[in-house]
Parts: structure tokens; C-alpha cells; sequence
């Protein structure tokens, strides 16, 4: 249950985000660049789109997680996220999603490089059973003690790990890893 100042932290967190991205579109019409000013249009309504397609889940603590994690910048990495299929009740695993994030967020966080633009891209995939795509890019301090130690990051009982598999994107480290969990 949250407490009125989690609620306002949470209204300070979204308006900030959303003030950033009108300072930027303020700023390309300024420079006269309208092209860049829509780009950023668009990447807002897209954001705010999959922001309320989370939410119709009816997962309002793993929401939450969620907007309030891509919101911050003090992070290893930035966090986005999708939504693919039917906009299905998914409350029964609410819990557990958000737990299930939080472990794997700590370990990304641990594994991750400081200095890398690292990002993370969650795709939940509704279209049959509930499919989710953990999507990592960037550097990691050590990939294959990370790609050893993610088997043992524990996901809770409504989970299953599918697969998992990394791919060298870049010469300077730089790595793609995917990561794939279902419901059991």
C-alpha cells in the first residue's frame, strides 16, 4: 500500500521525466529544428503509451517498480519496456514480477560496467502465456562470470528460466544479452 509520500515521490519522479522532455522539445523548436522536436514527441507518446498499457495489466506494484526504475538516472543503466499481445489481468503474478525484477535488476546492477551506455529493454509478451524478454546492452565487468552467476539468480516459483544467450556487439566489450523467462 503506498503512503502519501511515496505517492508524492512518485508524482515528483513523472513530472520531472515529463518537464525534461518538454525542455527539450522547447529547446529544438528554439534552434529551429522541428524535426528533432517531433522526434522527441514521438518518443514520448510512445513512452507514455507503454506506460498505460502496463498499467491495464493490473500489475500496480510491479508498475510502479518499473516507472519509478526508468525514471531515475542513477542507475547502471536505463531501463524501457514493452508491452506486446493482449492487455490481459495479470494481478495473480503482481508479486512475484516485481520481486522477480528486483533480484535481476540487483544483479545487473553488480554486473554491469560503470563505464558503458548500458540499457535494458523488458518486452512482456501477453500474445499466448505470459513471456518475458529481459534485453541487456552495453558492458559488463566480467561476462562470463555474469552469464555463470545468472542461473543462480533465484526467480520465485511462478517462473521459469527459458534461455539465455549473450552476443559480442562491439570490439570495445560491448555486449547484447538476452534473456527469456515464461510462466511455469
Amino acid at each position: 500500500m503506498f503512503n502519501p509520500k511515496d505517492e508524492v515521490d512518485l508524482l515528483c519522479s513523472a513530472r520531472h521525466d515529463f518537464l525534461n522532455d518538454l525542455q527539450l522539445i522547447k529547446g529544438y523548436l528554439f534552434l529551429k529544428k522541428p524535426d528533432k522536436a517531433e522526434e522527441i514527441i514521438g518518443r514520448v507518446t510512445q513512452k507514455l503509451n507503454q506506460q498505460s498499457r502496463l498499467s491495464h495489466l493490473h500489475l500496480p506494484n510491479c508498475s510502479v517498480y518499473l516507472m519509478q526504475y526508468g525514471w531515475s538516472s542513477s542507475h547502471a543503466f536505463r531501463l524501457t519496456y514493452e508491452v506486446l499481445g493482449h492487455e490481459d489481468n495479470l494481478a495473480q503474478y503482481d508479486d512475484d514480477l516485481t520481486e522477480m525484477f528486483q533480484q535481476l535488476f540487483a544483479f545487473l546492477e553488480e554486473s554491469s560496467s560503470p563505464v558503458g551506455n548500458n540499457s535494458v529493454r523488458i518486452v512482456l509478451d501477453t500474445e499466448e502465456k505470459l513471456r518475458i524478454l529481459l534485453i541487456f546492452e552495453g558492458k559488463l565487468q566480467e561476462k562470463e562470470k555474469a552469464s555463470q552467476q545468472l542461473s543462480k539468480v533465484p526467480v520465485n516459483q511462478s517462473f521459469q528460466w527459458v534461455e539465455h544467450y549473450m552476443i559480442n556487439t562491439d570490439s570495445d566489450g560491448s555486449v547484447r544479452w538476452t534473456m527469456c523467462l515464461s510462466i511455469k
